[in-house]
């Protein structure tokens, strides 16, 4: 199938104290049309500045790509001007954010910030950007839609401001739909309906949705396909199925044994151990081997590579690759 994104070999870095730190290296991916792929990983693995980059939202940071392509439609994003990123961000790529308080201009009424989008994208009238603000509202479950317009971001819940921002995301029907943790700061109940609502929307208009998240039962929920990251770095790739029913790479096995289960009366919950390791001294070999319990000489030495098998799964892991029986050694 031809994906509709394919990111290759995306590295981002950012300056500090006049060095360059490289929190992304070597991120490969694709989305094709309608389908939701996700990415997940501890805070901090890349995940969020590699949704960043595809928006190229880098503004007013020190963050810059500084290797890879950004394939959207066959165009590269990252050798576009910023007057030409600005005709596609809103209209052909969206993004919902993670705290929409902070996302939506708090000064701004509602009405105004979906018609905004509105107006500049589709260069419809005042009066007919009003009316598909409006629809759009409905779309996303909001009531009483027409007395929302006139109301500001404060005097919403969470809930619905986080309805706000799919409704502005969704206004210009986006062919891609980047969603950074939009559930973390709802309630379950609340967390339900937001999934729900965007894989209607999923259905119904077959936009493709690149869905970042480090909550497992989110991605369980919602998704196509899983991306796992770690230390900047893509260690597997599979479908949901796959990933819940086999995990291949250890840092994958420890996120989902990390996840409480029903029923389970231990009386602490499992967690991997160790930190993830400093952007600024990364170590040599397998980013995860201090905090790998299958760790070989050779994960300390020489760092896998990313490697896919015939249906197109993909690990970063020695335990899963061909080498020297001398060089496995393990070393506990």
């Amino acid at each position: 199938m031809h994906n509709l994104l394919n990111v290759n070999n995306l590295q981002i870095a950012f300056r500090k104290r006049k060095k360059s730190i490289k929190v992304v290296n070597g991120v490969d991916f694709g989305i094709s049309k309608g389908e939701i792929v996700g990415i997940v990983g501890e805070s901090g693995c890349g995940k969020s500045v590699t949704s960043l980059s595809i928006m190229r939202l880098f503004h007013d940071t020190s963050g810059e790509v500084v290797g890879g392509t950004i394939q959207f439609k066959e165009k590269d994003l990252l050798e576009l001007s910023e007057r030409e990123m600005r005709r596609i961000r809103g209209k052909e790529i969206a993004m919902i954010f993670q705290e929409p308080m902070t996302s939506l201009n708090p000064v701004m009424k509602i009405g105004k910030q979906l018609i905004q989008g509105i107006m500049l994208h589709l260069g419809l009238n005042r009066e007919e950007a009003k009316q598909q603000a409006v629809e759009m509202l409905k779309l996303v479950g909001i009531p009483r839609a027409e007395s929302i317009m006139n109301e500001y971001p404060h005097q919403l819940s969470g809930g619905m401001r986080q309805r706000v921002m799919i409704a502005i995301a969704m206004s210009c029907e986006p062919e891609l739909l980047i969603a950074d943790e939009p559930t973390t700061a709802l309630d379950v109940t609340i967390q339900a309906q937001i999934l729900q609502l965007m894989k209607k929307i999923q259905r119904e208009r077959g936009t493709a949705i690149l869905l970042i998240t480090h909550d497992l039962g989110v991605v369980a929920e919602s998704c196509d396909r899983v991306v796992v990251m770690y230390a900047g770095r893509v260690v597997e790739e599979a479908t949901v199925e796959e990933l819940f029913e086999s995990p291949l790479h250890p840092y994958t096995q420890g996120l989902i044994e990390s996840v409480p289960k029903i029923g389970n009366r231990k009386e602490e919950l499992y967690s991997i151990p160790g930190h993830v390791p400093n952007p600024e001294a990364m170590p040599n070999g397998c980013k995860f081997a201090s905090r790998c319990p299958y760790v070989m000489d050779i994960c300390r030495e020489r760092e896998p590579q990313l490697v896919s098998n015939n249906n197109g799964r993909k690990q970063r892991c020695w335990l899963h690759q061909s080498i020297k029986e001398e060089e496995r050694k393990t070393i506990g």
